[in-house]
């Protein structure tokens, strides 16, 4: 067997290594990586990316050229061709042989590369008429985001105890009143030592059904893709610990009030927090009267915490915004320390957030 050059170094030769199950050739110089014919289309169908028949070439966006390099088995020039149609990373093609030239900073990509194809093609629906009236009638966004891999139990549990809680008191005023009075949290009894346990109970309460509608919607929308990420009892820890901090923050800011504080809205917050950091490929509709537009999660949450600060600076009532403003501050922090840890337990996510992946919007 003729020995065979690398592409990129000219002068080096290529090893045969074996590559999930594929003996391929490999530049230990350079890190680039050599499939012949067929070869790359068995390593992707190995990979855990979702697919288990992968056509390569099939999925390769538009031809974008000459590439200055040559193919190690018949030495004719490769070709530039587009990764995926909306991932903007150029990989290098024999025409004469099929072969394959991967650079070793485009092996993620290459790797998740048919997960990926899937996703843009989520991500990069338009809006159209049933998302349009569902949110003009409801006045909720409409969320393009990866479809999680594992069922969201938690967050449908969460859910379900909110409904049962709520509709455990709401038949009555007098058994509203009672449930607020005794597990809403209330600064003024907290400040006096009693009541410790509020903050938490707080959360599961609501204190009318448009209140929980829109509480669990949010929840339902972030839940499911922040439970993939993070794993069931990593995720629930999470929740609880932002419906906490939320609610101790919103006891420090208003000591002194007799008004309790109810709703899971801090713990959401906070999952906003994580959501915004994580997944800033997704998109989420906004509407201003009948129009609607696609937001990156970075300016819908933007939008939400300056409304809430506005409604913070004039003093409304009816609304606990230290509890949210707390809560989406407790779930940037989290967001922040666990980055590097989620992206690496979650591929698919680093890959989405680099420029070469286009969203559109």
């Amino acid at each position: 067997m003729a020995n065979k050059g690398c592409p990129v170094c000219r002068h080096s030769i290529l090893t045969p290594t074996q590559y999930h199950s594929q003996e391929i050739d490999a530049c230990y110089h350079c890190g680039g990586l050599w499939f012949e014919k067929d070869e790359m289309n068995s390593v992707l169908s190995a990979i855990d990316n979702g697919h288990d028949n992968v056509d390569f070439t099939g999925q390769l966006g538009k031809r974008s050229g000459v590439s200055q390099r040559q193919c190690p088995d018949c030495r004719k020039s490769l070709q530039h061709y587009q990764l995926l149609e909306h991932y903007d990373l150029e990989v290098d093609v024999c025409h004469g042989c099929d072969g394959v030239w991967i650079d070793r900073d485009e092996i993620a990509a290459v790797q998740q590369s048919p997960r990926l194809r899937e996703t843009l093609e989520k991500l990069n629906t338009q809006p159209n008429w049933k998302s349009w009236v569902f949110q003009f009638l409801s006045q909720m966004p409409v969320e393009y985001n990866i479809r999680p891999h594992c069922t969201p139990w938690v967050t449908w549990a969460l859910i379900l105890i909110n409904v049962l809680i709520y509709f455990s008191y709401a038949g009555s005023d007098s058994s509203m009143m009672a449930a607020i009075t005794s597990f809403g949290s209330t600064p003024a009894e907290l400040a006096n030592g009693d009541q410790w346990w509020t903050p938490l109970t707080a959360t599961f309460l609501h204190g009318s059904l448009l209140h929980l509608a829109g509480n669990m919607y949010f929840l339902w929308l972030t839940g499911d893709n922040l439970e993939d990420a993070l794993g069931h009892w990593r995720f629930l820890g999470l929740y609880l610990l932002c419906g906490l901090g939320a609610g101790l923050i919103s006891v420090l800011m208003n000591w002194n009030s007799n008004i309790p504080s109810v709703g899971a809205s801090g713990a959401i917050a906070g999952l906003f927090g994580m959501y915004m950091l994580w997944f800033r490929h997704a998109s989420l509709t906004f509407m201003i009267i009948v129009w609607q537009k696609k937001l990156s999660p970075f300016w819908y949450f933007g939008i939400w915490l300056g409304l809430n600060l506005l409604g913070m600076v004039g003093n409304e009532g009816g609304v606990d915004y230290w509890a949210h403003v707390g809560g989406f501050i407790i779930g940037i922090i989290i967001g922040l320390s666990m980055h590097r840890w989620v992206m690496a337990q979650n591929p698919l996510l680093p890959l989405l957030a680099q420029p070469q992946a286009r969203v559109l919007r």
